[in-house]
């Protein structure tokens, strides 16, 4: 089956971008909060339920598009791409869903994202793909699911700090399980090179 790593928030090579890799595949990782995702299974999850919040500064803008979301299924051996999936989170509008996303505080935003409906099934479709193989060869697969959260900020001249958290919750969870807690994202590398005094950019 498969298991899943969270490793802690890797900040992007592109400026602005926060990014959370979970593998899908080998032992549990220590984090904070691994204990609390030790439940969770992409390979049988409720994908109707998966639900992503973000909570941040009133300051800081989410793109329309929401969190992007990429799953990937690689042959442990060769690293070869057996499957891959890029999906945008797409934003939940319903009072209850909203009401059960977690706190957000004072002069903080919340969105709480799931997948769109029309790409469940495809998701669905790659976890059938994969419970239907003989273990032997479930084995033989390593799996990768990393969501990242880009954002921009609304004045230009703003040179506080642009804080940023991300919560998980799943058909396996009770409750919202932190990824990453007030994550600044002027630490957020502007490229290979280094970093600049403030890589979050004014929203257009």
């Amino acid at each position: 089956m498969f298991g899943l790593t969270l490793r802690r928030a890797t900040p992007s090579l592109r400026a602005g971008i926060l990014l959370f890799v979970a593998t899908l595949i080998g032992p549990f990782a220590t984090t904070a909060h691994g204990d609390d995702l030790d439940s969770f299974n992409p390979a049988t999850t409720d994908l109707d339920l998966f639900r992503i919040a973000v909570v941040h500064t009133d300051r800081l803008q989410i793109p329309a598009k929401g969190p992007r979301m990429l799953f990937s299924m690689t042959d442990k051996k060769t690293g070869r791409v057996i499957r891959e999936k890029t999906i945008y989170l797409e934003k939940a509008e319903t009072a209850a869903e909203m009401s059960e996303g977690p706190s957000a505080g004072n002069r903080k935003t919340i969105a709480v994202y799931r997948i769109a409906a029309r790409q469940v099934d495809e998701l669905r479709a790659l976890q059938a793909r994969y419970l239907a193989l003989p273990k032997t060869e479930q084995d033989q697969i390593a799996g990768s699911l990393a969501i990242d959260v880009s954002g921009c900020k609304i004045d230009p001249d703003d040179e506080g700090p642009m804080l940023i958290s991300t919560f998980l919750k799943s058909s396996e969870l009770q409750e919202y399980v932190t990824l990453a807690e007030d994550y600044d994202l002027r630490n957020v590398p502007s490229g290979a090179g280094g970093k600049t005094a403030d890589p979050v950019k004014p929203c257009a």
